[in-house]
This record gives C-alpha cells, sequence and structure tokens, in this order.
C-alpha cells in the first residue's frame, strides 16, 4: 500500500533520533517462545523459558534473559548479571548479543561508559547484520558528540535497518530525507518511508501524519524498544565508520 496523498505543513519537522528494538534471532523455539511470552507481558513465562534456552547454551536466549536482568523485569535486577549474558551471547557471534554490549558502553549501564568499546561492538553487530546497532550507530553519527558528526554515513545505516523492518530506522530514514541538507531531500521518498513506519505502529510517525491531516486507520502505537523480536537472516551490514574488517 503506497503513502496517501497528504499536503505537508511548511513548518520544519522535528528531527526525533530513537532508539532501536530488540531485534534477536531465536535458534531454538524455547527462545522464541520466552520472547514471545515476554511480548504479551508474561514475565514469569518469561523467565522460565529465556532461562532454559540460555542454560542450554542458546545465544538468542542468553542475551534476552539479560535484558531481564538488566530492567530489573521478573527477576531482580542485576547489571553484572546482564552483562555476563551478554558476553555468553557475543562470544558465539550473535549480533544482539554484540548490540547489547555496545550499549551498555555507551550508556554505562553498570560498567564504565566506554565509547571506544561501544563503538567496537557495534561494528561488530553491524558486521553481523543486527539492524538495533545499525540504528544506534547512526544515531551517534547524527548526534556528533561521541563521533565526529557523519550525515551521508547515517542514512545509509538506516536504510540497511529499515530494510530489516525496523521501524525506528524508517522512521529515523523518512526524517533525514525530509530534514536532511537541501540537495538531499526527497520529499516522496521521506513521506514513504514514514508511512511505513507509521502502517508499522511507530508512535513517531503515525503522529506526523495525523499532524499533516490524514484521518484514516492506522493500527495501534506500538514501543518497539520494549518488544523483543526475532532477528531476520541476512548478510553482513557495512558502514565506512568501522575502518577495519571485523572478524
Amino acid at each position: 500500500m503506497s503513502a496517501p496523498r497528504v499536503r505537508w505543513r511548511s513548518r520544519s519537522l522535528i528531527f526525533a533520533l530513537l532508539l532501536a528494538s530488540v531485534t534477536a534471532r531465536a535458534q531454538t523455539p524455547t527462545a522464541l517462545a520466552g520472547m514471545q511470552a515476554y511480548n504479551r507481558g508474561d514475565l514469569a513465562t518469561a523467565y522460565r523459558m529465556l532461562r532454559a534456552a540460555a542454560d542450554a547454551g542458546d545465544p538468542e536466549g542468553q542475551v534476552n534473559l539479560g535484558y531481564l536482568y538488566a530492567r530489573g523485569q521478573g527477576v531482580a535486577p542485576d547489571q553484572r548479571e546482564a552483562l555476563r549474558l551478554y558476553r555468553l551471547s557475543a562470544d558465539q557471534g550473535d549480533g544482539e548479543g554484540m548490540n547489547a554490549l555496545g550499549y551498555k558502553f555507551q550508556f554505562a549501564t553498570g560498567v564504565p561508559r566506554d565509547i571506544g568499546l561501544a563503538v567496537e561492538w557495534y561494528c561488530r553487530a553491524v558486521s553481523f547484520g543486527n539492524p538495533r546497532a545499525m540504528n544506534n550507530l547512526a544515531n551517534m553519527l547524527v548526534d556528533g558528540r561521541d563521533l565526529p558528526r557523519d550525515i551521508d554515513e547515517a542514512p545509509s545505516l538506516w536504510q540497511q535497518a529499515a530494510e530489516l523492518g525496523h521501524v525506528n530506522a524508517m522512521f529515523n530514514l523518512g526524517m533525514s530525507y525530509l530534514n536532511g541538507p537541501t540537495a538531499e531531500r526527497d520529499t516522496t521518498r521521506g513521506t514513504d518511508w514514514l508511512w511505513r513506519a507509521a502502517q508499522r505502529g511507530q508512535s513517531a510517525a503515525q503522529a506526523i501524519w495525523r499532524q499533516n491531516g490524514y484521518t484514516g486507520p492506522l493500527p495501534p502505537p506500538i514501543n518497539e524498544a520494549a518488544l523483543m523480536i526475532p532477528s531476520p537472516k541476512r548478510a553482513a551490514g557495512r558502514t565506512s565508520v568501522c575502518a577495519a574488517p571485523i572478524s
């Protein structure tokens, strides 16, 4: 379904950068069942299933169990245990475990803040095709505080993540086409990506469509960052930010 025709207001749209959601690929039915239980709010079942998967060595069970410990959901908060589980997952080559480590070092949740390590882990996650890491790294590039600002490379990362179905990346990509450098603005592409994001429940995209006069149906808004979402299989991601190949 293509984006409907809406006359966009001339006032500048606010460029809101949203962190991405969890996009882990469940390698066993047990891990997937735990993720699904979490998404429907059944924390007791989520903990039980993810614990079983993690104890069996499933890297997706490990990283998602780590999220429960990091957030204190269904179990007492324990950042040290979360870190241990993230490392176990990352050591098995899991992109979501790598992304979780990058986030931990970027925002100093239970560890000293270390931007070098954050970028290293995000780069490793991107090399494994993790869309959340792509979105997180792109946000850092646009923010310009921890990395040199690069508004040309950020859309490339958002594009890769958006093509994997990452709704916050869809929103960020759409906004970059609408509010980016004048020579690179593309209203058609921008509204198309915002429409895709809105159709998948991205609340900021939905709000923009409503503000610009759209009155048709939209799905209930979701908080993608609060969901555990299986990752699609794909080839490695790419970015010039990671100068050396990650193996």
